[in-house]
């Protein structure tokens, strides 16, 4: 049941196991042989394909000026700031790598949370494994405790959190982070409790970036969660005390960042069910909202023998919050604005036949006949798809052709949705598709090898140093 009225600290005393104090019990006691092979196997292919999103944004200016700053800024240089020859301290690396994992739009995407989590857990977990020297078991355990943190959280804040206006990324990602990093410090129960409660006190995240002129600042949201996180759980480690009831005190997270919530999704099912298993990827280098009614345009005009030229017109039917909580500009100032909008990503997706990062350009922002074709599109929030949101983010697309002929589709469950997944051979092209940008071939398929035995891997040393000797320049 939704509560807007958060258990106090009277009703739940220091010495009484609350939400976050099980949460961070579960996740202390966390071993290999507890965690499901499936776990274990979502894991490296989150590690795979956010490591294919920092290097295909290497040629973008956020990138460019966020690695100028933490070069300059310095620190001790444990970690690598991947994609580029230099390295940084764990904290610097961990922000610079989530800045990269997010500028291109194509990082993994909880549903259910309406959370992308590996662009503040996975730069998080790398840079202490790669400190630690971990091994690369620990690693992906490290991963899967993150998500677990993050996501747990976020199901119990949302939808009410977004309609707020926070980015789950940056606020529940702080978590996700912090215990990541608490996994790999081996800080026990009290002591992760600790980080979970610093990671609160620090976490934020605006979801402004989407309502402006398309400008850079929601990029930093999963870079603040990621440093964050490591320095919440280092604070921890050495004694720095924070709320071991953060998710449910009085004025605590839930109250203080959601209207309503359920805190009893942060420990539902613990052990049972794995939230890194039941996120998904993105085919499409857009705002995840957009991707059902791609793949409805797409499936008609490959069956139909349909070019885009033949089209007059398109409805989408969807969920209210992909309908009005954002502008859907048909002349987007900016690539961010045009990947937002629902109308210009049909545009591109119907000319090009795809919608790659490669597919998105500069050049296309001015083009009339993408303004045009855009400007054919008309947006409905429908009321059964708004009910089923976030359990599900379904579209129906109608097409109308200039012969007088109409088709339609309706798509419950975008590509790359565990009842709709991607194969590994998909993830594993989409990796090198990205990779290319930063690395040569060759690099790639040594990445796509070490990724998928990190189980097996004495520690990161050997991964982090074939994506840097494999850089173009």
């Amino acid at each position: 049941m939704l509560q807007q009225v958060p258990t106090t600290a009277a009703t739940t005393p220091e010495h009484s196991p609350g939400p976050t104090r099980e949460l961070a019990a579960f996740l202390a006691g966390l071993v290999p042989e507890a965690v499901p092979v499936a776990a274990i196997d979502a894991a490296k292919v989150m590690v795979l394909d956010l490591l294919g999103c920092m290097l295909g944004a290497m040629r973008t200016p956020e990138v460019a000026m966020a690695a100028g700053v933490m070069e300059a800024l310095g620190g001790t240089p444990d970690c690598t700031a991947i994609g580029f020859r230099f390295r940084t301290s764990c904290q610097n690396a961990a922000y610079l790598n989530g800045v990269s994992s997010h500028v291109i739009e194509l990082d993994d995407t909880h549903r259910d949370s309406i959370t992308h989590v590996g662009s503040p857990v996975i730069p998080a977990a790398l840079a202490m494994a790669e400190r630690g020297g971990a091994s690369g078991l620990d690693f992906l355990m490290s991963v899967v405790v993150g998500y677990e943190a993050c996501l747990r959280v976020a199901n119990a804040v949302q939808p009410s959190h977004w309609r707020r206006g926070f980015l789950s990324m940056g606020t529940c990602g702080t978590f996700g982070a912090a215990a990541a990093t608490a996994h790999l410090l081996g800080l026990d129960a009290d002591r992760l409790a600790d980080a979970l409660g610093l990671a609160g006190i620090q976490a934020g995240g605006l979801n402004s970036s989407i309502y402006g002129e398309g400008d850079m600042g929601k990029r930093l949201c999963p870079g603040h969660a990621a440093g964050t996180g490591i320095v919440s759980a280092l604070l921890a480690e050495r004694g720095f005390t924070g709320s071991r009831n953060i998710f449910e005190q009085r004025k605590g997270f839930c109250e203080s960042f959601a209207d309503e919530y359920d805190i009893s999704r942060v420990t539902a099912d613990l052990g049972k069910v794995w939230e890194v298993a039941r996120t998904s990827l993105k085919p499409y280098s857009c705002c995840r909202y957009n991707h059902a009614a791609i793949d409805g345009l797409l499936d008609i005009m490959q069956a139909e023998s349909v070019v885009a030229g033949d089209i007059a017109g398109i409805t989408v039917r969807t969920y209210d919050i992909a309908v009005t909580n954002r502008p859907h500009r048909v002349q987007p100032h900016t690539l961010f604005d045009a990947k937002m909008s629902i109308p210009f990503s049909l545009a591109v997706a119907a000319r090009k036949g795809a919608l790659a990062e490669h597919d998105f350009t500069e050049d296309l922002l001015a083009d009339t006949s993408l303004q045009a074709f855009a400007g054919q599109v008309r947006i409905e929030a429908d009321a059964v798809m708004s009910a089923a949101f976030p359990r599900e983010w379904p579209a129906e697309v109608q097409v109308a052709l200039r012969d007088g002929r109409d088709f339609s589709r309706l798509v419950p469950y975008p590509k790359g949705e565990p009842e709709a997944p991607m194969t590994q051979a998909e993830v594993e092209t989409k990796f090198r598709d990205l990779a290319h940008v930063a690395i040569t071939p060759e690099a790639a398929n040594q990445v796509i090898a070490l990724v998928n035995g990190l189980d097996r891997a004495t520690d990161v040393a050997p991964l982090m140093a074939a994506i840097t000797q494999g850089l173009r320049n």
